[in-house]
């Protein structure tokens, strides 16, 4: 279930020209072939505090900046930047994609929710969804998230955003969600997206703060293992008297 929400997203490469595309996705190609950590993994946080842009990259538009105070607890606390200018030509959709470490075996790594900080920085509402693909590239399937709703000029917000079937929405055709999701996605991005028609978004002039992208499970998950193990606990104090 959906316990905050706000959507934003799109794609660069609309209006690229052949020869820049062909060139960006080699790149992007060889960034995932040099990276042997090529996996989801439970409980692994982007919180950007290493300097860099932790393998979150546009592919071909506006720069994606680390910026080195200001996030979400305050002064030295890092966060990731990203702007567009809404134009139709690369840049014009607000977008940041990664193929490392925000692709793979969702299911078996029990990552079943993503939990992350967004600061709307602009002069426009944003509506920000996380969009996962089969594969690299404009126009490939996948599936869309609920939106995140931004105000203009909002401060940090925190979103929970569940992976559960019956809260994403399939786009272009995709596997079958247990296939897509346990397969492996091609990767995962974050756009500003008011309709739900394609996994790119629309253009926008705006500029977006992001950190703390965590993989997490659901909280009714969470809550049950909780409660498993207070009750084991529990069970073992009573032994324990009695013996």
């Amino acid at each position: 279930m959906i316990l905050a929400f706000r959507a934003a997203g799109s794609t660069i490469f609309s209006s690229m020209k052949l020869p820049s595309l062909c060139l960006g996705a080699c790149a992007l190609t060889l960034l995932v072939l040099a990276d042997p950590a090529h996996a989801i993994d439970f409980g692994q946080v982007d919180n950007f505090q290493d300097g860099t842009t932790m393998d979150w990259i546009n592919g071909g538009g506006s720069p994606v900046l680390n910026i080195d105070t200001g996030g979400p607890a305050g002064a030295g606390d890092r966060y990731l930047q990203i702007s567009s200018t809404g134009s139709t030509e690369p840049g014009g959709r607000l977008t940041v994609l990664n193929l490392i470490q925000w692709v793979g075996n969702y299911i078996a790594a029990g990552v079943t929710a993503i939990e992350i900080d967004l600061r709307n920085e602009g002069a426009v509402d944003l509506s920000i969804r996380l969009a996962f693909k089969e594969s690299f590239g404009f126009g490939t399937p996948g599936y869309l998230s609920q939106p995140m709703i931004l105000p203009a000029g909002s401060g940090w917000l925190h979103f929970f955003i569940s992976l559960a079937p019956s809260d994403l929405i399939p786009v272009g055709g995709p596997a079958p969600y247990a296939t897509f999701f346990s397969n492996g996605n091609g990767e995962m991005r974050i756009i500003n997206a008011v309709g739900t028609g394609n996994l790119n978004g629309e253009p926008i002039a705006v500029q977006l703060g992001i950190d703390n992208i965590r993989a997490v499970p659901e909280p009714t998950t969470t809550a049950f293992l909780g409660t498993g193990m207070a009750l084991l606990a529990a069970r073992l104090v009573r032994g324990k008297r009695r013996a």
